[in-house]
Formats: structure tokens, sequence, C-alpha cells
């Protein structure tokens, strides 16, 4: 699955590429990945500096940062798939960082890792 994922992926990424910078230009099209490189990196850094206080202040009160940890591993998710050049990867990205998502994300995850464990 991951395989098919290492070869699907580019190919999407190609054809947006040659479809978009046919139609806006290659200039504009590098300034566009460009722009989406640096607001991910802006909002992965601004996000995480936040989580990483959140999860000492629940530390400092005794409590187990899980939301924190969460958040960390989307950001993480999200922050990779925003600094590598992409329009498809950027979408993804965009919609990692989004909490909603990410609850969608880690349910679904959870109820995966739960289906598989055996008692």
């Amino acid at each position: 699955m991951i395989f098919l994922a290492f070869i699907i992926i580019p190919i999407i990424e190609i054809s947006i590429f040659i479809t978009i910078g046919s139609n806006i230009g290659i200039l504009n099209t590098i300034a566009i990945i460009l722009t989406t490189a640096l607001v991910g990196i802006f909002l992965v850094r601004r996000q995480g500096i936040k989580l990483l206080f959140d999860a000492q202040r629940n530390l400092s009160q005794g409590v187990m940062p899980t939301e924190e940890i969460k958040g960390g591993i989307f950001l993480l998710i999200s922050g990779l798939l925003l600094i590598t050049p992409g329009f498809f990867t950027d979408c993804i990205g965009f919609a990692v960082f989004l909490k909603p998502v990410q609850n969608l994300i880690a349910n679904q995850a959870k109820k995966y890792f739960n289906s598989r464990i055996r008692y």
C-alpha cells in the first residue's frame, strides 16, 4: 500500500504541475509552491511552540499531555506534507492541519487498531 503511494502521488503531482504550469506559467507555479511551503513552515512553527507550552503546562500540573502528543504527531505530518513541493501534498498537509480532520483521522485510526487487537 505504501509502495503504491510512492508511485501514485508523484504521478498526481506531476500532472497537476503540468496543468497549472500551462495555465498560469512556470514562474507563477513555482511562486505558489514556495509560498505554500513558507506558510506551512510559519503555521507549523507557531502551532508547535503553542503545543510545547501546553504540554509543559499539563506536565507541571501532573496531567498526561495526550492531546498535545496527538496534535504534535499531526503537526509533524502536516509540516512534512507542506514543505514537500506539490499542490496535492499541500492540500493534504493543510487539511491535516485542521482540528476536525485530525479528529476524524484519529477516530478512524483508533477503530482500526482496536479491531486488530486481540485480548
